[in-house]
């Protein structure tokens, strides 16, 4: 699981550090799939105990202008035991100008605990909010 992790923040880091002063005349409507790598944070409602790691998705556009659908997943890692999930996210797109976007989206989540002896399948809701900034056609913050 360590090299997951290490791989996804590599990943990361190198998507980020690619800037470009060409700008994209095209909208950004033309992302036909897109890889999404990023942190992930889950705080409990019960015992407000916090979990961070690390999450990958895949997104694509369902209803132009309307509805985005993200499918990912996440491994968090805390001094309790680590897990792993995925959500499904629903979410609304808001486009500020051809290469900047907000969305905001929630949907249904499962995760398990990877290293405890109670390792059930557990369920929950997910709430996503990202803010995009396309630096050319391909590569985006």
């Amino acid at each position: 699981m360590k090299a997951i992790r290490v791989a996804l923040f590599a990943l990361a880091f190198a998507l980020s550090s690619h800037s470009s002063a060409v700008r994209s005349e095209e909208s950004i409507d033309d992302h036909s799939l897109i890889l999404l790598v990023g942190t992930a944070m889950e705080k409990n409602t019960v015992d407000g105990s916090k979990a961070y790691g690390t999450s990958l998705a895949l997104e694509f556009t369902a209803i132009e202008h309307q509805l985005e659908i993200e499918i990912g997943g996440q491994y968090l890692s805390t001094s309790n035991p680590k897990e792993l999930g995925g959500q499904i996210i629903f979410k609304k797109p808001f486009e500020f100008a051809s290469d900047i976007e907000l969305g905001v989206g929630l949907g249904p989540a499962i995760w398990r605990k990877t290293s405890s002896p109670s390792s059930g399948l557990q369920s929950g809701v997910a709430f996503v909010a990202d803010f995009m900034f396309w630096t050319t056609k391909k590569v985006g913050w």
